[in-house]
């Protein structure tokens, strides 16, 4: 069985907010289309998945990216945006992934000749956009929330740079 949980995001004239819509399925095709309804004919009115919680309890948060929806839970509860996108990162490509991947691909000008190898761009695709909605709910004007998406980069290269570190003090140790 698989649960699809719609979020209906509603502009009417009044400013009213539906409620959530819960559908019971079997699977995604079994589902009817839901009515549009308003109180005001020119509303505009807009249905998402929101998460699509599988029968192993995992969470699809998009681009078929799959994480533990407890882990998913605790994710969404973090309060800052880096915290957000930095275990989110750890969650979808764990930090063995991590440390030998960047952003785009790029080599390092000073450091290092050969380049490693991008993130899975789907991946990268899916914590875009739930960055993207996650930062919708905190209702930021659209400069503020434009600005905040745009460190979504910068957030993944100091969480790849934060695991290197930590491999490398731990390969100094092993030494002393």
């Amino acid at each position: 069985m698989l649960r699809i949980v719609y979020r209906c995001r509603c502009t009417h004239k009044y400013n009213n907010v539906c409620d959530l819509i819960f559908q019971e399925a079997t699977s995604p095709a079994s589902i009817p289309d839901l009515p549009v309804t308003s109180e005001n004919s020119s509303a505009v009115v807009t249905y998402q998945i929101a998460e699509q919680i599988l029968e192993n309890q995992e969470v699809d948060i998009g681009e078929g990216v799959a994480i533990h929806s407890e882990k998913w839970k605790k994710i969404q509860a973090n309060l800052k945006d880096s915290l957000f996108v930095k275990e989110l990162a750890v969650c979808i490509w764990r930090t063995s992934t991590l440390a030998n991947r960047s952003l785009e691909g790029k080599s390092c000008p000073t450091t290092k000749p050969d380049p490693r190898p991008p993130l899975t761009p789907h991946k990268y695709r899916a914590i875009k956009g739930c960055f993207q909605k996650w930062l919708e709910g905190k209702d930021f004007e659209e400069a503020e929330l434009k600005a905040r998406a745009g460190k979504l980069g910068r957030y993944l290269t100091e969480q790849i740079q934060d695991i290197n570190k930590k491999i490398n003090q731990k390969s100094e140790f092993a030494y002393m």
